[in-house]
C-alpha cells in the first residue's frame, strides 16, 4: 500500500507496506508514529515496538550518551488484545503504555467494523449519510428479514467499538474485492473488508458469538451477495433454517447454491411456517 501520512495530537503517523523479497514471502504492514511502530505480516497479529532511549552500555566510554532504540513491548490482536512482553527494570511503564495505546488506536482505525452504505460509481452519496450502524429496520423488522432478537446488544457492541469518534470513509471497490479510499487514494486489500458486512474479529468469545448468531440470522439475505466463495456460501446455507421464513424473499437472487438440498429444505420450512402465521 502507498505510504500514508496523518497528523494527530501525537504527531505524524505513517502507514506503509514493505515487500519481503528474495524470495518473496509477502508484505509487512507497518504503522509508525513518533513513539513507536506496529508491524504485522497478516494484518491480524501486530508486533508493538516502542521507541525509547537507551543509555550507553556499562563500562563503555560513552555511557552518558543516550540512544533512541525500538523496544519490543508486546503483541496485539483484536481477538486477544495486548499480550505484554516482560518489561526491563529500567523502563517506565506509564509513558510506554501511552505510546502503545496510541499505536493500537491507529491499528483499530484500519479495521473496518461494518458497511454503512453503498452506491454505484458516479452516484451522489445519500443525504443525510448514515450516522451509525443498524442491524435491522423498525421495531419488528420487515417481511424479508424480521428483527434480530439481539439487535440492541449487537448495535451497542458496534457503537462501543467505534467509539464516539466514529470514522466513516467512502471506498471505491474493484472487481477483485479490494478498494481505494476516496479521500487519499490508499489501497485496501480485500481481506480487510468484512465479508458478511460486519467485522468478525472481536475481543472476547461472547462478542464473537453474538456476531456469529447475527450472521446466521441474516444468512438468507447474505446469500444474495455476488462475490462469496463456495466456503462462505456453504457456511451461510447451513444456517438457512434459522430464519427460513425470509428465504422465499431472496432465493431467486442467489447466484448459485452449494447444496441445493439445504435450499429446498429451507424453502419447505418457510412455507410451513407461513401456514402457521
Amino acid at each position: 500500500m502507498p505510504c500514508r501520512n496523518l497528523y494527530l495530537e501525537t504527531g505524524e503517523i505513517q502507514a506503509y507496506a514493505i515487500r519481503r523479497v528474495n524470495p518473496f514471502i509477502g508484505v509487512l504492514q507497518v504503522i509508525e508514529t513518533e513513539g513507536g511502530r506496529a508491524i504485522s505480516s497478516n494484518g491480524v497479529v501486530w508486533e508493538i515496538e516502542l521507541r525509547t532511549e537507551r543509555s550507553g552500555m556499562w563500562g563503555s566510554l560513552n555511557k552518558q550518551t543516550k540512544e533512541a532504540v525500538y523496544y519490543r513491548f508486546g503483541l496485539w490482536s483484536a481477538e486477544e488484545g495486548l499480550v505484554n512482553r516482560p518489561l526491563a527494570p529500567h523502563l517506565d511503564k506509564g509513558p510506554l503504555t501511552k505510546q502503545c495505546n496510541t499505536l493500537i488506536e491507529c491499528i483499530e482505525e484500519r479495521l473496518p467494523l461494518a458497511v454503512l452504505a453503498s452506491l454505484k460509481p458516479g452516484d451522489k452519496p445519500p443525504s443525510p449519510e448514515a450516522k451509525y450502524w443498524k442491524s435491522c429496520l423498525g421495531a419488528n423488522g420487515v417481511a424479508s428479514q424480521y428483527r434480530f432478537p439481539g439487535a440492541r446488544n449487537l448495535e451497542q457492541l458496534v457503537e462501543r467499538r467505534a467509539s464516539s469518534n466514529i470514522r466513516k470513509y467512502w471506498v471505491n471497490r474493484d472487481e477483485d474485492g479490494s478498494g481505494v479510499l476516496e479521500r487519499n487514494g490508499e489501497c485496501i486489500k480485500v481481506y480487510k473488508f468484512p465479508g458478511f458486512l460486519i467485522c468478525e474479529n472481536w475481543p472476547n468469545e461472547e462478542d464473537i458469538s453474538l456476531v456469529n448468531i447475527y450472521i446466521a440470522w441474516i444468512a438468507p439475505s447474505l446469500l444474495s451477495l455476488q462475490h462469496l466463495d463456495k466456503t462462505e456460501r456453504d457456511r451461510l446455507e447451513r444456517h438457512l433454517n434459522v430464519q427460513a421464513v425470509s428465504v422465499e424473499h431472496h432465493w431467486h437472487l442467489y447466484p448459485e447454491a452449494v447444496d441445493e438440498r439445504k435450499l429446498t429444505a429451507a424453502r419447505l420450512q418457510c412455507r410451513l411456517q407461513k401456514t402457521r402465521l
